[in-house]
């Protein structure tokens, strides 16, 4: 399994790269909108690879960011949504805002993506509103510790994450995240 490829872009579209290899190799790699942003033709970059395997195709997906990896992985775990759904997911919703949506229930944000409809979005929120899409490696310590207290006071892990994700925690400090929090929960 191929985790990271790292080249000189020769070739750059807007949803894919051609990326050739000190050894001289060139690897074909799709790619979202918000990574081709941030990519040059020219210049070397290491891409993290997620490599799906058909029967017809061998086929990479490169990302610079590994929260926007971990949600391509997870769309394409779910039943109808294909990696060119699940890239067309990641090219219109950062990883923050995809998971506003699962947690929030917002149909309408989902329903942007070209492809997604209204019964395919209820499907997405319906099997990842569990918050499985929590990266607690991404969580600062104090939200870290103030879902821990909140879950001691006896509120579900759910409605916890869907509290805090409408509030700005980044900035504060423990005790005022639990404050914010019991506010809403309250």
């Amino acid at each position: 399994m191929i985790k990271a490829i790292e080249g000189v872009i020769t070739k750059k579209d807007p949803a894919f790269v051609i990326l050739k290899t000190v050894s001289g190799v060139s690897y074909g790699i799709f790619i979202s909108l918000f990574c081709s942003a941030k990519l040059q033709s020219g210049s070397k970059v290491e891409l993290n690879i997620t490599q799906i395997i058909r029967e017809d195709a061998n086929l990479f997906y490169g990302f610079l960011d590994l929260s926007e990896q971990k949600m391509f992985k997870m769309l394409i775990k779910l039943s109808g949504i294909g990696a060119s759904t699940a890239m067309a997911i990641c090219s219109s919703l950062n990883p923050n805002s995809f998971t506003n949506a699962i947690l929030n229930g917002d149909l309408d944000t989902l329903k942007k993506v070209p492809g997604i409809g209204l019964k395919t979005a209820r499907r997405i929120i319906a099997e990842l509103s569990d918050a499985k899409l929590i990266n607690e490696e991404n969580i600062s310590a104090h939200k870290n510790e103030a879902i821990m207290a909140l879950e001691a006071l006896g509120f579900k892990k759910d409605k916890i994450y869907k509290v805090l994700a409408g509030i700005d925690a980044e900035s504060m400090e423990t005790g005022e995240i639990i404050k914010q929090a019991l506010k809403k929960l309250g």
